[in-house]
């Protein structure tokens, strides 16, 4: 099954491309980051642009889950079918920091730490689709959260939507 994966890019206009929204899956993905260095105070950090990459999908009909036909409380159609999707999300972390060690030179330092969270959700898709060879999705990155918990540990969270495109 190959699968076609672009990002949605939002503008001011954003929530009219949104609207007609109807196999969707809106999903939280987190990861505590323990740095290395405990000699670090850090003082800024900023973040690259979340990329996601899927690494595997599969259909699982109704006859293997109890799930229900109707639409839901937030108008997504709900099929009995489910697209599960596994993958991951990446991103860096650009870290600005003084560290404690007075043997230094330059106390103020600079470093990158790459970012790979790992994810699974599903997907309800339509009824009538069977083991189709192109699966097209699109992805938008609604808000990407760092935060310092403590010296030497970061907080990453992501929260995004997956969307399946009624396309053959």
């Amino acid at each position: 099954m190959k699968v076609s994966l672009k990002k949605m890019i939002c503008n001011t206009s954003c929530l009219e491309e949104l609207s007609p929204l109807q196999y969707f899956s809106q999903f939280n993905v987190y990861q505590n980051i323990q740095l290395n260095n405990k000699n670090m105070n850090i003082s800024n950090i900023e973040n690259t642009i979340p990329k996601i990459q899927m690494h595997s999908t599969k259909i699982i009909d109704a006859t293997m889950t109890e799930t229900i036909e109707g639409t839901s409380l937030e108008g997504q159609c709900l099929s009995g079918r489910n697209l599960l999707l596994v993958g991951s999300l990446n991103a860096s972390l650009i870290l600005s920091y003084n560290t404690k060690n007075k043997k230094s030179k330059d106390p103020k330092k600079r470093d990158v730490v790459d970012v790979d969270i790992p994810f699974s959700t599903f997907i309800v898709i339509p009824q009538d689709i069977y083991d189709c060879n192109n699966i097209n999705l699109r992805y938008l990155i609604e808000d990407t959260t760092v935060v310092k918990l403590t010296s030497n540990l970061v907080l990453v969270s992501v929260t995004m939507i997956v969307q399946y495109l009624d396309e053959h």
